[in-house]
């Protein structure tokens, strides 16, 4: 026989034998009605959820365990709270609060000695005197009839040895940023990981956290420094918050992108030089971000609030059973991230700790901005609480994500995903269009618009103008053909044509270039400036550093290029525009774009070819400024023979 809580009010058992007699302290129980194998009874006063642990039936003594009450809108509701959470360190005492209902007992555990915590609707606490730094603590907690030791999910500072209490003023102080963006279209965004960008290096660090700011010769400077000269205003870091699949010790051992999230406040001992030191991992991804902001280069993180990696490992489920994940009408587990767990975003306390650790990575390591992996599977009012709570800490922060419309138990109206753009205009969203129409999709058009495709031309039209048709402003279109999962854009053309060609390089150069030049947010995934391939892996989130690592080959021609053309975006405010204006045109002359951004003073006209055909373009007294591949300017025309940009300045 088995009994659940399942309501404030309702018992279920699990049984055919019948019961005749069922008492539970300090309540008055009837018999509600039978399904199946299950027996319904009612309560006449709620359950006492941190209290009630056993119950009487036919005179013997059954656990009173917790069912699908956690579940509920009425507990939901019931237990929201705004008070401290975690540890409150100080020199002469710390405070712990802990939030869980329907724990029976709980004691924080210090390295091994046991205090007692107090309940106090919906939390438990206790003070412990003394200094306490630098010492591992966990929460000792009863639910039914045992006890389970388990991690704080507030842990702000952790080492392989557990969580650990730390005095925050002992950190490398941070330096407030300088990064102010008033409009995402005049960002440039770089996507890297941070073993991949220096692993392959000569530098000390490899791999680790220091391996972006130490000098390399191969670089003539520090990975950021190359990343900043090349143009770009942001690196976004693919997850550096604790994650688990990886071996902090033996670094070699396994590999991971990072979207396993094991601890949100706590930040990954894989890139940490001591990961038995807590102090070590964050006072190094201080010198990042310090490192980043003295080159006037933003720092975003990728966030991964969707799914965690095991829900059975993760802390909460034995804190607060299945209240920290999503579930159907049937009270199943859904799992539209197809990793096993969906997170319920909609919970008062859930959205508390997702909007709790933002603000903790954006008031003490100054992120310049989120980005949010499988957005679409986070609910609008969560959206909203973030921006509120952040832009009161930095109101320059970006945040964007992957807006994709996924099935989920959320309304339709209520999901983060593009269709919805309007109700959240504050944050710009991966365009797949645009990825679409420029790279091809894996199983629909095999070339995009910039492999030859001129099937493509009308939608490319859309794509270089922002995307007018799905966006409010152009400052919500993220335009990129690679990131880092999928095929690269090179690989991709490998797939497409079976071999590789001489062209390849040349289209990669036109792709790279129409990103520069569109309206909207540049998005560039690290080493796509020089051909990166990843062997053909599309999806490479534990491959080996043979396929990830990044091989910096600095001196092509494409990384001057690139970076000759993200200073005329820098330069002409027409590539920036926050808003579709008909001073921004584009039209089409047989398979020649022409793109033309005009105002009072001047015009810039871009011929954009995507074929190898010979053709005479009529330059109206103007100046070629920027030619994807060689161009021959003969009088008035401009004599062009491969795809790419060539952009003509006209003074008026």
């Amino acid at each position: 026989m088995k009994v659940f809580i399942e309501g404030f009010n309702l018992i279920r058992i699990e049984s055919h034998e019948y019961i005749y007699k069922i008492e539970l302290e300090n309540n008055e129980i009837n018999w509600l009605k039978n399904e199946g194998f299950n027996q319904f009874f009612v309560c006449k006063h709620p359950i006492t959820l941190h209290q009630n642990d056993i119950i009487h039936i036919n005179d013997q003594i059954y656990p009173l365990q917790l069912g699908l009450v956690t579940l509920t809108p009425e507990f939901e509701k019931r237990f929201r709270y705004d008070g401290p959470l975690g540890y409150v360190y100080n020199a002469k005492h710390t405070d712990f609060y802990l939030f869980s209902p329907v724990a029976k007992e709980v004691y924080v555990v210090i390295e091994n000695n046991e205090y007692k915590m107090t309940y106090e609707e919906p939390i438990w606490k206790t003070t412990v005197d003394g200094n306490q730094e630098n010492k591992t603590y966990t929460y000792k907690i009863r639910l039914v009839d045992h006890f389970k030791e388990v991690r704080d999910p507030y842990t702000i500072a952790a080492s392989i040895e557990g969580s650990h209490i730390i005095d925050w003023d002992q950190t490398t102080p941070i330096e407030k940023t300088n990064i102010k963006v008033k409009n995402y279209v005049d960002t440039v965004i770089y996507e890297g990981h941070i073993r991949d960008m220096s692993i392959n290096l000569d530098v000390d660090s490899k791999g680790l956290y220091e391996g972006v700011i130490e000098y390399s010769h191969t670089l003539k400077g520090s990975v950021l420094e190359y990343i900043k000269k090349l143009g770009m205003t942001h690196l976004q870091v693919l997850p550096v918050f604790d994650f688990e699949d990886v071996d902090d010790v033996n670094k070699d051992e396994l590999y991971n992108w990072g979207y396993n999230p094991s601890q949100y406040f706590s930040l990954e001992g894989w890139y940490s030089k001591n990961p038995y030191n807590p102090y070590d991992r964050i006072n190094s991804f201080k010198k990042v971000v310090n490192q980043a902001h003295q080159l006037k280069l933003g720092i975003n993180m990728d966030v991964v609030y969707n799914h965690v990696y095991q829900y059975k490992t993760f802390p909460y489920d034995d804190i607060v059973p299945g209240y920290f994940y999503r579930h159907d009408r049937q009270s199943k587990m859904t799992d539209a991230s197809y990793c096993g767990n969906d997170i319920e975003t909609r919970n008062y306390m859930v959205r508390r700790l997702i909007v709790d650790s933002l603000a903790h990575y954006a008031k003490n390591y100054q992120i310049d901005g989120f980005r949010f992996d499988l957005m679409g599977l986070m609910d609008l009012e969560t959206m909203h609480e973030i921006e509120k709570r952040l832009m009161a800490i930095n109101p320059y922060i970006m945040l964007y994500g992957e807006g994709w419309n996924m099935q989920t138990e959320v309304s339709s109206k209520q999901r983060s995903n593009m269709h919805n753009q309007a109700s959240f205009p504050s944050y710009a969203h991966f365009n797949d269009f645009y990825r679409n129409t420029m790279k091809g999709e894996l199983h629909g058009d095999k070339l995009g618009y910039t492999m030859g495709n001129n099937h493509l031309s009308n939608k490319a039209m859309q794509a270089i103008l922002g995307s007018p048709h799905m966006f409010l402003s152009p400052n919500q279109s993220i335009n990129y053909v690679e990131c880092h999962d999928n095929l690269t854009y090179y690989d991709k053309m490998l797939l497409s044509y079976g071999n590789e060609d001489s062209k390849f390089k040349v289209y990669q150069d036109f792709a790279n270039h129409l990103i520069a030049i569109s309206q909207g947010v540049p998005f560039y995934h690290a080493g796509q400036e020089f051909y990166r391939s990843k062997k053909g892996v599309e999806n490479s989130y534990n491959s080996s550093d043979e396929i990830n690592q990044i091989e910096w080959n600095i001196h092509e021609e494409s990384v001057k290029k690139l970076k000759k053309l993200l200073k005329l975006r820098k330069k002409y405010r027409l590539y920036r525009q926050i808003s579709y204006e008909d001073f921004v045109t584009i039209s089409k002359d047989k398979h020649l774009l022409i793109y033309k951004l005009e105002n009072d003073q001047e015009i810039l006209l871009h011929y954009i070819k995507n074929d190898f055909e010979l053709e005479g373009c009529p330059i109206h007294g103007g100046k070629l400024i920027f030619p994807s591949q060689k161009a021959l300017t003969k009088e008035k025309s401009l004599i062009i023979d491969q795809p790419g940009i060539y952009i003509i300045y006209i003074k008026k």
